[in-house]
């Protein structure tokens, strides 16, 4: 797990808590390789799809860690809880998983998404907060925190969601498609419910050191997930 890129040091003491919940989805990932089953090839969706999100997941737990430690909003904290516990499974099961088959977590490459024919740097893949989003929510606290931590979170769900969409049609192996989809389904409910929120805390929308970016058309229609809308 390569979180430490996105964290301070004196983040480091929660790592064992993430560790935890990435060794038991490591631990329980059902899906196996039975004898003579050929895995999916190395430039597959189902192997780019889950080194990816592996990517993604790391900045979420990044994202997550610093809200608890710098937030006070109980709404936002509650999400940087679940994201914490939720997330930290899914990185250890998608490892399992490729492990299982015989890949590296990394590629042989820093780029990503070529499984979607979007290739693109792993830093800027839909969602991904830069580094100077990254700095503000380390320099934040209180409700300037909480309202930041939300608007990054709901992007980087953004962002998710269309990666996993996207993989749940293209993926062949069957664990892979499932663990896709209920991520989007669930990252879906996520940003409504976390819009609620931030409106429950009367958190801004539009907080100090959020940069809005434009999703890429390739990643379909966002209806219904736009910042500070409905979704």
């Amino acid at each position: 797990m390569d979180i430490e890129k996105f964290m301070p040091r004196n983040w480091m003491g929660l790592i064992g808590l993430i560790v935890a919940f990435a060794f038991l989805g490591a631990a329980v990932t059902y899906a196996v390789v039975e004898p003579g089953d050929r895995p999916p090839a190395e430039t597959s969706a189902d192997v780019g799809f889950l080194r990816d999100m592996s990517a993604h997941h790391e900045q979420a737990l990044a994202l997550a860690t610093s809200e608890l430690q710098n937030g006070a909003a109980p709404e936002a904290q509650l999400f940087a809880r679940e994201i914490l516990q939720q997330q930290s499974w899914e990185l250890g099961a998608m490892h399992r998983q490729l492990q299982l088959w015989g890949r590296q977590r990394d590629g042989s490459t820093d780029e990503a998404m070529a499984w979607m024919d979007m290739p693109t740097p792993v830093e800027a893949m839909p969602g991904m907060a830069s580094e100077a989003e990254l700095a503000a929510l380390r320099q934040a606290d209180g409700a300037d925190a909480d309202a930041l931590f939300i608007a990054l979170m709901q992007d980087h769900h953004r962002g998710g969601v269309a990666m996993a969409t996207a993989a749940a049609d293209r993926v062949s192996d069957p664990w892979v498609k499932a663990l896709a989809e209920r991520m989007a389904r669930n990252q879906v409910l996520e940003i409504r419910e976390m819009d609620s929120a931030r409106r429950r805390a009367e958190l801004t929308d539009e907080p100090a050191g959020y940069e809005p970016g434009p999703f890429p058309a390739q990643m379909g229609d966002m209806e219904g997930m736009e910042h500070g809308g409905s979704g």
